[in-house]
């Protein structure tokens, strides 16, 4: 189901002007998802990375031909959302190195994407990171930075946050922040403090850009819309006009929908937030839902078919769904 956004703009459009040139008279009509592909590993155990499960003869038993079969899943994916020829980018979280990305945007079902890479191996702990892949045909980088989350006495290190600025194809620049902050595992409450860190740390770095910059924040914040770190440390609001607007809310009132479910319940972890002058380029927001990413549970309900669940295999796509943003 999409969730549609119409707005009615009487002013000039604001934009970053440091990269800005005058705009023609063209469409955006694209695309920039979001999507946590749920550990897309290769087969090699990686010095100083907890990867050892995700080798041949670990405890996921990850061989060459599971691996082969993770990257026709995610490539299906990506290809199915660029069906319309308009997919210009998309932030990936649980991706473990560049050699993923290789593989993948080489991946015979989008290699005409001719997609480019924007990836920096993060501190991690478990050895997973986040990355962009982008079409340069629809963007082109200006640059690309990443920044750290430091979560203090914690004893375990995160992802970093990606941060790219591009410009689109009517001369507009856009910055989008790729997220995947700390999991939930070992209680919501007890790590809390783990994705307010990581929303402050995107705050202090957003604060820092100029007012009228225009911002995509797309990720698996692993908290939902009304949750602390999202509402009220990063100021994600419910509401049109504020400053940045979450415009996952609707999906998340909706609990027929969802990006990720837990205990047979649909929930929003993975966000599109956009800033106040960014929502009129915005056409819609929705999740991206093939039937064939699903599975049939016990009770008739249809849910993510993930690779796996502890160490059972199931030969699945994700845990989570892809999050879509339409670019008018």
């Amino acid at each position: 189901m999409r969730y549609f956004l119409f707005f009615v703009i009487s002013t000039l459009i604001l934009s970053c002007t440091a990269q800005n040139q005058p705009k023609d008279k063209q469409n955006k009509n694209y695309q920039i998802a979001f999507y946590n592909v749920e550990n897309l590993f290769d087969t090699i155990n990686a010095p100083g990375k907890r990867d050892g499960e995700y080798t041949p003869s670990g405890a996921k038993e990850w061989d060459t031909e599971k691996y082969k079969q993770k990257l026709y899943r995610i490539a299906q994916v990506i290809a199915s959302i660029d069906s319309t020829e308009s997919l210009a980018a998309i932030g990936l979280a649980e991706i473990e190195n560049r050699l993923v990305l290789e593989d993948l945007s080489k991946h015979k079902s989008i290699v005409e994407l001719g997609l480019k890479i924007i990836h920096k191996e993060s501190p991690d702990f478990r050895g997973i990171d986040v990355a962009m892949l982008y079409n340069p045909a629809l963007l082109t980088e200006i640059e690309s930075v990443f920044i750290e989350v430091n979560m203090n006495d914690s004893g375990k290190t995160t992802r970093d946050i990606l941060k790219a600025r591009l410009v689109d194809n009517t001369n507009d620049t856009i910055l989008v922040y790729v997220n995947h902050w700390p999991s939930r595992w070992g209680g919501q409450e007890v790590t809390n403090r783990k994705r307010i860190a990581a929303a402050t740390a995107l705050k202090k770095d957003l604060d820092r850009e100029k007012s009228d910059c225009k911002v995509l924040i797309i990720g698996d914040l692993n908290d939902y819309p009304t949750n602390e770190s999202v509402l009220t440390v990063l100021g994600a609001d419910s509401v049109i006009g504020e400053r940045l607007y979450n415009a996952t809310f609707p999906i998340h009132a909706d609990k027929n929908q969802g990006t990720h479910a837990y205990r047979g319940n649909w929930g929003v972890l993975d966000h599109a937030i956009l800033s106040n002058n960014l929502m009129q380029n915005v056409d819609s927001v929705y999740v991206h839902k093939k039937q064939y990413m699903l599975y049939e549970n016990n009770a008739g309900k249809w849910f993510p078919s993930r690779t796996h669940s502890g160490k059972k295999y199931f030969a699945g796509y994700s845990d989570h769904l892809p999050i879509v943003v339409n670019f008018k």
